[in-house]
């Protein structure tokens, strides 16, 4: 048999397989992150080139096969679930009518710990000023809805503000999401966002920051952090991105990074292990900065002010 037939055998083989199984069962698999595996068919195909043993290049094509066909699979599944929760697609060139909307949660002196988790998709993002209220957001758009939904428990306050419909406008006009976030300072806050292709600009320095996770499509994301507490952490999880990050000139802080095909600049920084970069007073200081990248093929810069 071909080394050919193999190949080809095997994707089509275990694309159908998966796809079934997608349609009768649930997947507790994570395949954002498998189609990443791609390049290995690439290495697998030089292999089977090179090798001269009949049965070593059956082995490797088959093996290629289904690398291919579950990179196929993963990407077609991470696609889908952009069309999930209600996606709809409107084309017009008529004029756009603006629409804006305010929300606002009180703060009181009881709440020392609080939360926010923002989901979005496509739009621009901005976190930048402080409030006298817990949190203060305006919002502008077309065909976008939102609600705020705020949760408090002994001296903790929880907020989820989540895009509810996703409508697209196609036209010569096109369409907008602009959303405007404001904080108390008070709190310690532990930051989440999910978003899309977007254009995001978070400055935490004038914050008390636990954590920070980030996870967006293919966006643009200027961040800076403030002086940590004991402990900050960001975690960032990006698809292709132009990533920016600032931190404090004397911060002690670690970079772990996932980020191949990516184009990296660690400002200050000394590599001590594969993927692992520290400042030079890491160990002096007891407040830390602890980063985690993963992404695809993307620019990061860390950088200090």
């Amino acid at each position: 048999m071909k080394a050919s037939h193999i190949f080809w055998g095997t994707l089509f083989v275990v694309l159908g397989v998966f796809g079934l199984l997608a349609n009768f069962f649930e997947f507790s698999f994570q395949w954002s992150t498998a189609w990443k595996f791609w390049p290995l068919v690439l290495v697998l195909i030089g292999l089977s080139i090179i090798v001269k043993n009949t049965t070593g290049k059956l082995l490797i094509s088959g093996l290629a096969g289904l690398v291919l066909a579950i990179s196929i699979f993963a990407s077609v599944s991470s696609g889908l679930n952009l069309f999930k929760g209600g996606l709809n697609f409107t084309f017009d060139d008529g004029p756009i009518t603006s629409e804006t909307a305010r929300y606002v949660e009180d703060y009181n002196d009881l709440i020392k710990y609080a939360s926010l988790n923002f989901s979005a998709g496509a739009g621009n993002f901005r976190l930048l000023t402080t409030t006298n209220d817990l949190l203060d957001i305006s919002t502008e758009s077309h065909g976008v809805d939102y609600t705020l939904i705020r949760n408090d428990y002994d001296d903790k306050s929880d907020l989820t503000f989540k895009m509810e419909s996703k409508k697209f406008r196609f036209g010569k006009k096109g369409s907008f999401n602009k959303v405007e976030i404001a904080l108390n300072p008070e709190p310690i806050w532990n930051i989440n966002f999910d978003l899309g292709a977007a254009s995001i600009k978070v400055d935490l320095s004038q914050f008390k920051v636990s954590a920070v996770d980030i996870n967006m499509g293919a966006a643009a994301l200027n961040l800076k952090l403030g002086e940590p507490i004991d402990e900050t952490r960001l975690d960032i999880d990006a698809g292709a991105s132009d990533i920016d990050i600032f931190i404090p000139e004397n911060a002690a802080c670690e970079i772990t990074s996932d980020v191949a095909l990516s184009s990296t600049n660690y400002e200050g920084f000394t590599k001590f292990e594969s993927g692992k970069y520290r400042t030079p007073n890491f160990y002096q200081s007891g407040k830390k900065i602890f980063i985690r990248i993963e992404s695809g093929v993307s620019s990061i810069d860390v950088r200090k002010y």
